[in-house]
């Protein structure tokens, strides 16, 4: 009785390729993104633990700092919403990323989250 060689097959190969490849271009197509949203998230998380939150002023000030160190281009602190009530602030970040992917196709990521830190600012 004669066994037949088995192994990876011309067809596998390529699909495995195409399906390596699809992967690799949606990652490089939405990583970036997501990596800069984690930035932010991180930085706004930050200045409210150091105390960058006496007002709205200041908060920008020092957000455009740590955009300007971490890299972030796309977004300024001019792109977010800032509410400051009884010695509050609240940080809303709403914004969505277009990126093109392939031909007329677009990957649209959209980014929501609200930070809020009680004050113990003295005025």
């Amino acid at each position: 009785m004669r066994i037949s060689q088995r192994g990876f097959s011309y067809v596998g190969l390529l699909s495995v390729i195409g399906i390596l490849g699809m992967l690799l271009k949606v990652v490089t197509a939405v990583g970036p993104a997501y990596y800069d949203n984690y930035t932010i998230d991180k930085i706004i998380i930050s200045l409210f633990r150091d105390g960058r939150a006496n007002s709205v002023a200041d908060f920008k000030r020092g957000l455009s700092d740590r955009f300007q160190i971490n890299n972030i281009r796309d977004k300024s602190p001019d792109d977010f919403e800032y509410e400051f009530e009884d010695k509050m602030l609240t940080v809303i970040v709403d914004y969505e990323v277009r990126q093109p992917f392939m031909g007329n196709v677009d990957v649209v990521m959209t980014f929501k989250k609200t930070y809020g830190s009680e004050l113990k600012a003295e005025f």
